[in-house]
């Protein structure tokens, strides 16, 4: 009897200690993460003790009768134990301070979507677990009728506050894998966040313990049933509770739970090239063949000499406009220098150039993503030039560009197909907005394809979103049929994500003397492409957003729109000549990188283990903090600031070096600014630079760009972006890497 005394009193104690953890884990944002780490392993401790010692009930599993309270039960605690075991899991996958050499065990965005997922659910179900025992738990207590009363409807209160909280949360977002990330608020005192998580404990325990009561009513006779619509009664009231104290937060000025305060438009059923494109609007004429389409928004200029065609692209009327962004608008690059731009008419295509096209003029595929009605990516500039030329002379029009050994010359009379300028891009995408999206808005991922789990300005509030217009959303991680959103006000699809679009210009600093049909610098190294692509950040994905690129780089996101002339006035020749800028592949090899976690430093070590190139760890003076959250805010306000961070080493015989393997981490779609500074001191001209970065899921981001405008008279080879630290393939990665840059191993 004392024995089972004893045992009845250690269990009390864990279960006691056991809820008191769960709030602890709970409260990340109070703990830290090297604390929330040492809690984990101390819960999973917990959990296995508790399996001990209620091993009697699985002794029993398959014996005596299941009623309805049973089987409720014994589901209930199958499910928790699963979701404690994965949550435990997949929290040692990424350990860095409890159980570091268990990280890694299984692929990283999964384990950080599925810790997310499985540690609500497993406080869902905890709750649930605490009410169904409620009634055993404090078996010992005699109430009266009254005090049972009293006691039912406080805790209705609280657990309507509760479930209040958890809608507020957005914490059915994580439940079912909605967004990757938890938005925590670090301002919040830390007994507001007990006070709130133990709060939400309280609906799901009272939701338990109603259950509990409707499983035990059911087994019992005729004559000592209570009401069955009693603990219905109770449950209700206390999600009444619970929606009311919704809106009276919301109407308070509190953030939108649900999603963006702003909806996104309703996205329509698009029609594919050769098809009408019906409006999504009243305000959006529907497309003729053979007449002007009426634009929206504002009529932007009228044009003489416009020749009509029945192409399906549609005619952009000509205008005035402000190129670039405001200093305000928030991410902007010094290289948006707003300035004033004429542009004259164009007819342009309101698809991005498809698959199914382009194989039937050239007889071939580069695409990564393969699908007729998918876009075609994977396209250099030159490329793209060759096509404009083959649809030209297939619709019976004058090829506009003329190729030699010297560059590519552009006939600016000529009627047949082109890639549009940068000014004609913009203009064409902003379709009359001035604002960071065309849709005047946030941009959704509902409204475009993109890295969705990053709307803009997410970098500044990646732990509280309430202040955001765009919550994080779906991230396809591929190209989609184009057409597929809803297009701008000028009709136009895609002309944010999906892929990038080359553009005619040479990239370099805006000449805001030449404001009348610009057509970019004479000379250069990089040709710009504009719109972003389906792993970019929505900040890369600015109307105003300029990315840059050698004309034989070719990029799983990078594609092609064409445009054509409408006004017949123009003539002339505009001749691109490009800077030859020839690769080295036989000279002195420096692997220099940067790491944080260390993923970097492995794949530079692998690399050096097959060339014996000399190693260069870049490391700033002042590292950034060993927290993940921490670095994670770092890393954004360097990158907001385009800050340059004092290098600790510096190499004294960078000439010695030919070829430069650059490594580093995406960090928020981009470099790490200690990469910046190195590369900016240091000349770089004639070198080769051969890029790799670890990522957890955006490649190399925009990254490859960031190094492009950072060293411009460098050579661009083929880069290699691993997941993460790569892996058991990544020496074979890593060897044919080397192979498609020509460096021997």
């Amino acid at each position: 009897m004392a024995k089972a005394k004893t045992n009845s009193i250690i269990k009390r104690i864990v279960d006691v200690v056991m809820s008191v953890l769960l709030l602890f884990l709970m409260a990340y944002q109070v703990t830290g993460e090297a604390l929330h780490e040492w809690i984990g392993i101390g819960m999973t401790a917990l959990v296995l003790l508790h399996q001990i010692l209620n091993c009697k009930w699985y002794s029993v599993f398959f014996k005596g009768k299941y009623n309805p309270y049973r089987m409720t039960t014994t589901i209930l605690n199958i499910l928790l134990l699963l979701g404690f075991a994965l949550t435990a899991f997949c929290g040692m996958s990424m350990s860095g301070h409890a159980v570091p050499f268990l990280y890694g065990m299984a692929p990283m965005q999964f384990t950080r979507r599925m810790h997310l997922s499985m540690s609500y659910w497993t406080f869902v179900l905890m709750g649930l677990h605490l009410g169904m025992h409620v009634t055993t738990m404090f078996a010992g207590l005699r109430l009266k009728k009254t005090a049972k009363t009293v006691l039912t409807a406080f805790f209705i209160g609280i657990g309507g506050i509760g479930l209040g909280l958890f809608l507020k949360s957005g914490l059915p977002d994580y439940l079912f894998f909605r967004t990757p990330f938890a938005f925590l608020d670090y301002d919040k005192s830390g007994w507001l966040v007990f006070l709130e998580n133990l709060l939400m404990l309280s609906f799901w325990a009272l939701i338990g313990a109603q259950a509990a009561r409707i499983c035990r009513n059911a087994s019992q006779k005729a004559g000592t049933k209570e009401n069955p619509l009693i603990p219905v009664v109770v449950m209700m009231a206390a999600v009444i509770i619970g929606i009311v104290f919704l809106l009276v937060t919301r109407s308070s000025g509190n953030a939108e739970p649900f999603g963006e305060t702003n909806p996104p438009a309703k996205q329509t059923q698009a029609a594919r090239p050769g098809e009408t494109a019906k409006a999504s609007d009243p305000s959006r004429a529907e497309s003729v063949p053979g007449k002007e389409d009426t634009m929206s928004r504002e009529d932007h200029g009228s044009d003489n000499n416009i020749v009509e065609v029945q192409d399906g692209f549609r005619l952009i009327r000509g205008g005035a406009f402000l190129m670039g962004s405001p200093e305000t608008e928030n991410w902007r690059i010094d290289d948006e220098t707003q300035h004033e731009v004429t542009v004259g008419a164009f007819y342009m295509d309101p698809y991005e150039t498809t698959q199914r096209e382009y194989i039937r003029l050239m007889g071939e595929n580069p695409s990564t993503f393969i699908g007729e009605d998918l876009p075609l990516e994977n396209i250099t500039w030159t490329d793209a030039i060759r096509y404009a030329n083959a649809k030209s002379v297939d619709a019976g029009l004058t090829p506009v560009y003329s190729i030699s050994e010297g560059g590519v010359s552009w006939n600016l009379a000529a009627n047949g197909y082109r890639l549009p300028t940068e000014a004609e891009w913009e203009y064409a995408c902003r379709a009359g907005t001035q604002t960071p999206f065309n849709t005047e808005r946030s941009l959704s991922a509902a409204e475009a394809n993109f890295y969705g789990h990053y709307p803009y300005e997410i970098e500044e509030n990646y732990f509280d979103n309430s202040v955001l217009e765009a919550r994080p959303g779906e991230y396809r991680a591929k190209t989609v049929a184009v057409g597929s959103f809803t297009p701008n006000a000028w009709g136009l699809y895609d002309m944010h994500g999906n892929v990038n679009e080359w553009c005619w210009d040479y990239y370099g600093d805006y000449d805001t003397a030449a404001g009348d049909n610009p057509t970019g610098p004479a000379s250069g190294t990089r040709h710009v492409y504009r719109g972003g692509g389906w792993n970019d950040f929505a900040k890369n994905m600015r109307s105003a957003y300029r990315a840059a690129g050698q004309e034989d780089m070719r990029s799983y996101n990078l594609g092609l729109r064409l445009v054509r002339n409408a006004d017949n006035s123009r003539s002339g020749f505009v001749t691109a000549g490009e800077t030859a800028l020839q690769a080295e592949t036989g000279g002195k090899i420096l692997i220099a990188y940067f790491s944080w976690s260390g993923n970097t430093r492995g794949i530079a070590g692998e690399i050096r283990k097959q060339t014996g190139a000399d190693l260069f760890e870049i490391r700033p003076v002042h590292p950034y903090s060993t927290d993940y959250n921490t670095v994670l805010m770092e890393a954004q306000e360097d990158q907001h600031k385009q800050a340059r961070p004092e290098l600790a080493e510096h190499l004294p015989n960078m000439d010695d070096y030919d070829i430069i393997i650059l490594g580093y981490p995406n960090w928020w779609a981009s470099i790490p600014m200690p990469i910046a500074t190195f590369l900016e001191e240091y000349d770089l001209s004639g070198k080769t630079i051969l890029p790799f970065c670890s990522h957890g899921g955006g490649r190399f981001g925009q990254s490859l760009t960031a190094i492009a405008k950072l060293a411009p008279n460098a050579v661009m080879g083929t880069g290699l972006s691993v997941h993460y630290s790569g892996g058991s393939k990544l020496p074979e990665d890593v060897a044919a890497w080397l192979d498609a840059n020509h460096i021997k191993h």
